[in-house]
């Protein structure tokens, strides 16, 4: 089993042959922080042993990236710094970053680079994926993360970054990265977003009354995009429904109903032992694993699921 373990015994190496690469990105105007080089080392390492892969469906990619990244720790709250900045980890990470990142990996590996194709108001459903050529890199990495992060790919303070992930599906989907299709086998539900601005003292940023002005409008702008469906876990019990789901699929838990909060935990569905389980940074394990229940004995509250935009896998990174 490939684990993020293996990968950190060849930091010393890495370091040695990815010194050209820092040249490169030092030229291109990337002011390199000393987590850049630990990210760059693991950077290298993943993209050497997946970049012939580069023409395989998407969501093959994405796992295939994920599984490199097993036994990673889990660690929460790695955003909440201030100032507010783009913050790319590697060597840790939490359930949304981690989906975040191998979506984004395998964006990279792929030579495309996610643009903004909405306004932030309007939100649809985009079947041609808004992407650009580019040569594969960790800039590129991070630009990836950074437009699928932040509302319309701009850094400008703690509310520009995507807190609920409704709204993360929301933009990805119009960016044509991604798109929902919870509701052909799911049920409406009430969804209502308010735990940031009603749990105000939870977060030190939004003692900035700016800041929490803003997240309250994100909030009343989600409300706005009703109706909102889960698949419960009753239905996922039917063994015709959990066909529908394959590898690579975005699984987002739901979460307990009546606290203000959209999805309580992000994973990547995962076939295994001829049940479908899924690949997930965990918190209780601590790291990065394959979860041993099923999909369907884990959602308790039931599902959301995303399917990467399959037009994707015909992008092939070019030979250099």
């Amino acid at each position: 089993m490939k684990k993020i373990v293996y990968i950190l015994t060849l930091l010393v190496v890495c370091f040695a042959t990815s010194c050209t690469k820092l040249t490169s990105a030092q030229k291109s105007g990337m002011a390199l922080s000393e987590q850049d080089l630990i990210n760059i080392a693991i950077y290298d390492s993943i993209y050497d042993l997946v970049k012939d892969d580069s023409g395989v469906p998407i969501q093959e990619l994405v796992i295939e990236i994920a599984e490199h990244f097993l036994g990673t720790p889990y660690v929460a709250s790695t955003l909440e710094r201030t100032p507010e900045q783009l913050r790319v980890y590697l060597n840790k990470t939490d359930c949304i970053l981690f989906v975040e990142l191998c979506t984004s990996f395998a964006l990279t590996v792929k030579g495309l680079r996610l643009g903004q194709l909405g306004d932030g108001e309007e939100f649809f459903l985009n079947p041609k994926p808004f992407v650009k050529r580019a040569d594969p890199s960790y800039r590129l990495l991070c630009d990836n993360i950074r437009n699928m992060r932040y509302r319309l790919g701009v850094v400008d303070g703690y509310s520009s970054r995507i807190h609920y992930t409704s709204e993360w599906i929301l933009q990805n989907q119009t960016n044509g990265v991604l798109y929902e299709y919870t509701k052909e086998y799911g049920e409406r539900y009430t969804q209502h977003f308010n735990f940031m601005s009603t749990h105000a003292g939870n977060y030190k940023q939004l003692s900035d009354t700016a800041q929490l002005r803003r997240i309250r409008e994100m909030e009343r702008h989600l409300e706005e995009q009703k109706p909102f469906y889960y698949i419960p876990q009753r239905t996922l019990r039917n063994p015709k429904v959990m066909a529908q789901i394959e590898t690579g699929d975005i699984i987002c838990f739901v979460a307990k109903q009546g606290n203000g909060i959209d999805i309580a935990h992000v994973g990547l569905a995962y076939e295994y032992g001829g049940e479908m389980h899924f690949l997930h940074a965990s918190y209780g394990s601590k790291e990065v694993v394959i979860e041993r229940q099923t999909l369907a004995d884990y959602a308790t509250n039931g599902i959301r699921v995303m399917r990467i935009n399959p037009t994707l896998s015909n992008y092939i990174a070019p030979k250099h």
